[in-house]
């Protein structure tokens, strides 16, 4: 599965709404199962969700390949949002027999696993090694967590 790329994605605004109403499911999930705090905010996720979406579509113009957005978006919403379904069912399912903390270190493991799904989906969406994809990942990352922060006012 590692060794498929966003050119297996189908080029389809079908695909694209699938995975964004999968992004939508999954984070409506883990807010559900997981007790996220008080302060988390739906729209505060999406509106991060989206700026990594346009962090993304501005690398794929600048590089020369925007026209991969709807295959190499489609294809890191829905690996993210299938990892993050993982995640929950991970922590909701082995929380009660393992307990606490073996059930956050398989459900960080999980999440962890994303990162380089991610790169690997970037590099190839636009034609680079993914020592470029690590850079980029971590770009949007920093990005997001840092609008994040902002948003809520946490340093």
């Amino acid at each position: 599965m590692l060794r498929k790329s966003p050119e297996q994605v189908p080029d389809s605004w079908l695909v694209f709404l699938f995975a964004l109403v999968l992004m939508q499911f999954s984070s409506f999930v883990a807010a559900t199962l997981i007790n996220l705090g008080e302060d988390h905010s739906h729209l505060l996720t999406l509106m991060t969700n989206l700026l990594g979406m346009g962090i993304y579509a501005a690398i794929l113009f600048v590089t020369g390949f925007f026209h991969r957005f709807v295959p190499v978006v489609s294809a890191i919403i829905a690996c993210g949002s299938i990892l993050t379904l993982l995640f929950v069912a991970a922590y909701v399912l082995l929380n009660p027999f393992l307990g606490g903390n073996i059930a956050v270190i398989v459900a960080t493991l999980i999440i962890i696993w994303s990162v380089p799904v991610e790169v690997h989906i970037i590099a190839r969406g636009i034609d680079q090694h993914w020592y470029i994809g690590i850079v980029i990942a971590m770009i949007v990352f920093i990005v997001q967590y840092a609008f994040q922060s902002i948003m809520t006012g946490r340093t």
